[in-house]
């Protein structure tokens, strides 16, 4: 009996272990190569004289969102390292549902025309999907 336990603890560290793996590689794409940052939002550079004062291009937005991603990727590592190897998978999970919990608040707050419900459970499930694939909008 006290051999599972150990073989559970050692399967739930390979897959955090697997999640530090992908989470930095994420990051790299999305912050470091592809230049994502969140202060891009007030940027100018990409403004064009079409978009009015205060509109956001599309580049702006989408360097915003690999910022953001990355940064909350970033908070989540930092979060779980105080806790001991074992307990590191179970703040993961948590943070699974947290963030889940977020998008769906967030996605309550948009026009329901725009269906943000459906946009939102594409991302979830894109990013659930991703093992190994490029990272999208």
């Amino acid at each position: 009996m006290c051999g599972d336990l150990d073989e559970d603890d050692t399967e739930l560290q390979r897959l955090y272990a697997g999640f530090l793996h992908a989470a930095h590689s994420a990051i790299h794409e999305a912050v470091d190569h592809r230049g994502g940052s969140r202060g891009s939002l007030v940027d100018s550079r990409d403004a064009s004289d079409e978009e009015r004062e205060g509109d956001v291009s599309d580049a702006s937005l989408h360097r915003y969102m690999d910022g953001l991603f990355g940064d909350i990727l970033n908070a989540c590592i930092k979060d779980a390292r105080p806790v001991e190897e074992g307990g590191r998978y179970r703040v993961l999970a948590s943070q699974a549902v947290v963030l889940a919990r977020l998008a769906g608040f967030l996605a309550r707050q948009l026009d329901l025309r725009s269906d943000p419900l459906r946009t939102s459970i594409e991302a979830l499930m894109a990013g659930y999907d991703a093992e190994h694939s490029e990272h999208s909008h």
